[in-house]
């Protein structure tokens, strides 16, 4: 009947304890006892670590990775608009940014889109001084933004200056932001993506080397890359570009496998 290696260290323990119990000269077996005690554990100790050294190299790391590229479904239009006036004519300059607003959202709203789309924030007004500290005139600037699902209609409005110009508003920003409501669905197939290639590059790698793969160990997913398509463009945090209507998304999965 064979004894188990991990039993080896307390049946020995257990025996130089019987044996310091039942000597005769107690003083000098006990040091020896407990000099060989110590020398057991301490080799115990090193057995086990040599043990979980050589399991730890019977695994096999492999990253899994996985792409797609697809559509946005949304469309954010950030914009500012900005008028100029004097500091005696403050609230006709309010007035008249109000009625500019009120007239954009009618604009907004005749070309089909929803005002529950439409956010307008507040005025906001910055004074402007000459070279001396002199008060001249004031900015005033009045931002919206609108989020829709209509990406052709609101790119049309966007891309057309016509409206601001016929009134004499001045664009201080405008920019669209592409979108896509179904985001935490994609990346739930990408990482099922991913794993199924971590597994397909396992199981390939261990065919090579005439081992037998088993369970996977651990796995850890890498952040989501999204950028135009074909971009080389990554970033550690994770990357989202929302400059372009078409988008590819990437993900990788780092995978560890035990090997029999």
């Amino acid at each position: 009947m064979s004894i188990s290696i991990g039993w080896i260290a307390p049946i020995t323990v257990a025996l130089l304890f019987v044996w310091i119990i039942l000597a005769k000269d107690k003083v000098n077996l006990r040091t020896w006892g407990i000099a060989g005690i110590s020398f057991v554990i301490g080799l115990s100790l090193l057995g086990a670590f040599l043990v979980q050294s050589r399991q730890s190299e019977t695994s096999l790391r492999v990253v899994g990775y996985s792409s797609k590229l697809f559509e946005s479904d949304l469309v954010k239009w950030n914009l500012t608009v900005q008028r100029t006036t004097s500091p005696q004519a403050l609230k006709e300059g309010y007035s008249r940014m109000s009625e500019d607003i009120s007239a954009f959202k009618k604009y907004l709203t005749d070309n089909g889109i929803p005002e529950k789309d439409i956010n307008i924030q507040p005025i906001t007004s910055f004074p402007m001084n000459d070279n001396y500290g002199t008060l001249t005139s004031y900015n005033l600037n009045q931002s919206a933004f609108i989020l829709s699902s209509d990406i052709k209609k609101i790119e049309e409005l966007a891309l057309n200056p016509e409206f601001f110009a016929n009134r004499g508003m001045l664009l201080q920003n405008s920019n669209l932001a592409y979108l896509y409501s179904k985001l935490p669905e994609l990346k739930k197939q990408l990482l099922s993506e991913a794993t199924t290639d971590a597994v397909s590059r396992a199981k390939e790698i261990s065919g090579s080397a005439n081992t037998r793969l088993g369970k996977m160990k651990e796995a850890r997913a890498g952040v989501f890359q999204i950028t135009e398509p074909y971009s080389t463009d990554v970033a550690d945090y994770g990357y989202y570009n929302t400059s372009t209507r078409s988008k590819s998304i990437s993900v990788t999965l780092t995978a560890v496998f035990k090997l029999k």
